[in-house]
């Protein structure tokens, strides 16, 4: 009986501590999550150990993520982006909406129901399924058409991305074949549309951002001269503006592609280029004081592994066991405000929802 009460108390005193912890934990007035697409651990080991510029190691709030699907052993970057922006799993290729089809509601779209500013910076086309999941909501992800004409009206006030085919019509140099001009209706929807990132004025108080910088993904790294971390300062440099704070989701699109490819080198230099995204967040994170960053990835792709190398030489060589994604986990890096609810095996709907509750903590979830 003794035992029974000191149970009991034990577990009231256990909810108790967590209904107090939960409520008074402290909230990030703006939160940039960084997602390397098909990154996963051994991605990021050739950056703890062959990288000059590695970012990882400054983090000390570290957990694993699973990252299945409903549907699959194995996400696609649709599924996965949907976990982290909505906090529901989903059906491979679906972007937001549930396995049913029924509207999620995203990071992004409670963040401006805040009035906080909004900002997505991919080296992917702004059409493509991981940063579609942030603002758009279809049943397959190869409908970027029709989340082009989603973006127009999303309200997302900084961007830079790719993806001038689905916004353009064909006799202007896209392939919408509707004749429609989404470039055009983003300029008289109050956007400073940019086709140069060099042009790109991040300085505006009242105008919101849309720099499209190529016909699907952006250049790669080794054929632009602006990295990832230089879009990351513009996008922050206006998001931060906003008093009530800012949501900013960064993709290190390429990573994926390198993955697909097989491609040493080409992984090599956009792991590189993440890197400077991530010091980008970190550096203003660290200044500001009021930031949490959240790093991951939303699968992993080609089953990498370092199979030799010299690290006093900087010499690496890579091994592959599929050109297309794994089941591996990948890792979840944190820093900042509430960095520390990140730690652990979690699944991917899981660090959605802990996002989500720092921008709406009454957000009940089923």
């Amino acid at each position: 009986m003794i035992k029974k009460i000191f149970f009991l108390i034990a577990v009231v005193f256990f909810l108790t501590a967590t209904v107090f912890y939960s409520k008074n934990n402290p909230r990030p007035k703006n939160i940039i999550l960084l997602i390397g697409d098909g990154m996963g651990l051994g991605q990021v080991s050739t950056s703890v150990l062959f990288s000059k510029n590695d970012q990882f190691k400054k983090f000390y709030s570290i957990g694993l993520v699973n990252t299945c699907s409903v549907d699959n052993l194995i996400t696609d970057s649709a599924a996965g982006a949907t976990a982290y922006a909505t906090g529901y799993r989903t059906n491979n290729a679906v972007v937001s909406l549930d396995p049913q089809g029924n509207y999620l509601q995203t990071i992004l779209e409670l963040a401006e129901n805040k009035k906080m500013s909004t900002g997505l910076v991919v080296s992917s086309s702004i059409t493509n399924a991981t940063p579609a999941c942030f603002y758009s909501h279809v049943k397959h992800r190869n409908m970027e058409f029709d989340i082009a004409e989603q973006f127009v009206h999303s309200g997302v006030d900084f961007v830079i991305g790719g993806g001038s085919d689905f916004f353009v019509p064909l006799d202007f140099g896209g392939k919408r074949e509707d004749h429609k001009n989404f470039l055009d209706t983003l300029s008289s929807y109050g956007y400073k549309v940019y086709q140069d990132f060099s042009e790109i004025d991040e300085s505006g108080i009242i105008k919101k951002v849309a720099a499209i910088l190529g016909h699907n993904g952006i250049a790669k790294t080794s054929d632009r001269n602006y990295s990832l971390g230089d879009m990351t300062k513009k996008a922050i440099s206006h998001l931060n503006k906003n008093k009530n704070g800012f949501f900013l989701m960064i993709e290190g699109s390429q990573i994926d592609w390198a993955g697909h490819n097989n491609d040493e080198e080409y992984l090599l230099q956009e792991m590189d280029d993440f890197n400077k995204g991530i010091e980008a967040a970190l550096e203003f994170a660290k200044k500001d004081g009021n930031t949490l960053v959240v790093i991951t990835a939303d699968h992993e792709t080609g089953g990498m592994s370092i199979t030799s190398g010299n690290i006093k030489e900087n010499k690496i060589n890579l091994g592959w066991v599929t050109k297309k994604h794994t089941a591996n986990l990948v890792g979840v890096f944190s820093y900042g405000i509430g960095a520390e609810c990140f730690s652990g095996i979690l699944d991917n709907f899981v660090i959605g929802r802990k996002l989500i509750n720092y921008v709406e903590p009454k957000k009940s979830w089923k």
